[in-house]
């Protein structure tokens, strides 16, 4: 639901736009069948086809549904009729049936690759990765040089997390293609995932290149751009793609999340219901805007909708139980500074969960010295729907000024790194993600928390599971050492949560 920072914004918080190759927009099947020729006679079969075909190129969908239907029904064998016809069920959103007639036509033709390429569309929108992947293929195998076979098979790719796979085949659509704007920006896609922000950028830039008017582009030029906290560029960015599509939901849906107010951030939501009234994500997040400013009644609407067991609700109904009400922030760097000035700055700061550094660099322009803890080599173990190895630095640890890196699993580095006095805690940041690496990461980081520290949570609530992550971590961590702790800060865009521990 909400976007964040970025790992945090490549890995499952801003919300991106794919590109994918539907051929047509449809409009409502008509009754009658009109059939034009330039000739006084009855027109033929290859005429009437030219017809249908004329129709579909010009746009006129539905003359042309009703033609292919005709010849379906009179039996005629063309898998240009069956595969144009599989392209508007596919339109009206009638998958299985696209699904069928793509099919019929590969049968017909089975060096056809369009309709397989086609056939890995539908198959990818029915939730088929695995059948969408051996479609392209084998429409990649019929003809090499298919650009946007290559580009979707990138897409799927990147749906079954194979993140290096899919920027191959994004690569091999722009060495095909180097004009192929959507490549571009879909490539930009993958290496943003993989935490590449600086490639990423150059992506969107050279799609925004190719083709100006790009309006998604712009937007995940934008998405990229915050990650490090480069916000007036990102805002332009989102500026620019509702500059062209000013129905662009998606591009105020993320503009939202630079606010710095909250009355801001709901003139953003607004204008996302006032084009969508029926965005789930805008819906949830007003109702926790309107909760912080005191009027909890859309909140008591939704808890009582078909909405009352998602996760965003679940975490806002975490927050209105709290005590008190803690700040609201819409992106990670008015939290992160929000925090150093409730902070020690006389002391160090630590990171579990490193990554490509970003966090990292940011905090050390204030504390000067830093220890940063991570495997650089992924995800130790799955977590839920990522896979093991996810979110790899390719084993490169960041050189910056005052930082101290400690490579490996944490049940490896923290008895040897602790096993002698370390200064007291500014700031820990644990972007971990997993409960088992963030239960260790506390256990072990108790002599270096008082009741000065201040603990930020980069994967606390919104997620699915995120009542089995970081959130059950802390509250057993408290609970084995008859702790409570008070919330300082939220932000349900970039899921963190910062907390002091009482007791300590």
């Amino acid at each position: 639901m909400y976007s964040s920072s970025q790992k945090g914004e490549g890995k499952k918080k801003v919300t991106e736009v794919k590109t994918f190759s539907v051929p047509f927009a449809l409009g409502e099947i008509k009754e009658n069948i009109t059939i034009t020729t330039d000739t006084p006679s009855k027109p033929s079969k290859e005429e009437i086809i030219n017809q249908a075909f004329k129709f579909h190129s010009q746009g006129n969908i539905s003359e042309a549904a009703k033609l292919y239907q005709y010849f379906i029904n009179q039996g005629f064998k063309d898998h240009r009729i069956f595969s144009n016809f599989g392209a508007i069920s596919q339109g009206l959103g009638k998958l299985k049936e696209a699904e069928k007639w793509f099919r019929k036509a590969i049968e017909i033709k089975p060096d056809y690759a369009k309709a397989h390429s086609n056939l890995g569309i539908i198959l990818r929108d029915l939730g088929q990765l695995k059948e969408a992947e051996l479609s392209y293929r084998k429409a990649i195998e019929i003809k090499p040089d298919y650009a946007e076979a290559h580009s979707n098979l990138g897409n799927v790719l990147r749906g079954l997390g194979q993140l290096k796979e899919a920027e191959l085949s994004y690569r091999k659509a722009i060495e095909i293609k180097p004009d192929y704007a959507e490549a571009h920006s879909n490539l930009g896609i993958i290496l943003r995932d993989l935490g590449q922000l600086k490639e990423a950028e150059l992506s969107y830039r050279k799609a925004i290149e190719i083709k100006p008017d790009y309006a998604e582009a712009h937007s995940n030029l934008g998405n990229v751009l915050r990650g490090p906290g480069q916000l007036k560029e990102a805002e332009l960015s989102y500026r620019k793609a509702i500059e062209l599509n000013p129905n662009f939901t998606l591009a105020y849906w993320n503009l939202s999340g630079l606010a710095n107010t909250i009355k801001e951030a709901e003139e953003r939501i607004n204008q996302c219901l006032k084009i969508d009234k029926n965005f789930l994500n805008a819906i949830l997040t007003k109702s926790a805007l309107k909760l912080h400013q005191g009027d909890q009644s859309l909140f008591d609407n939704l808890i009582k909708s078909t909405h009352k067991d998602l996760p965003e609700t679940r975490s806002i109904k975490w927050v209105s139980t709290l005590p008190n009400l803690p700040e609201l922030f819409f992106h990670r760097w008015a939290l992160f500074d929000s925090m150093i000035n409730k902070s020690k700055k006389d002391r160090p700061f630590y990171e579990f969960g490193v990554w490509r550094g970003e966090s990292f660099k940011y905090l050390i322009n204030t504390f000067k010295k830093g220890y940063g803890f991570d495997t650089f080599e992924g995800l130790p173990e799955d977590w839920h729907h990522e896979k093991q190895g996810k979110y790899s630095a390719d084993g490169i640890i960041p050189e910056i000024d005052g930082g101290t890196f400690i490579a490996g699993k944490f049940e490896d580095t923290l008895p040897t790194f602790y096993s002698k006095p370390r200064p007291m805690a500014s700031i820990i940041n644990f972007d971990a993600d997993l409960y088992s690496s963030t239960i260790c990461a506390l256990n072990y980081s108790k002599p270096i928390i008082d009741e000065h520290t201040i603990l930020i949570f980069d994967e606390f609530i919104m997620n699915k599971n995120w009542e089995k992550d970081e959130y059950k971590a802390l509250n057993e961590f408290c609970s084995n050492n008859n702790l409570t702790y008070e919330v300082l800060a939220i932000s349900y865009f970039t899921k963190q949560v910062a907390v002091k521990l009482i007791g300590v």
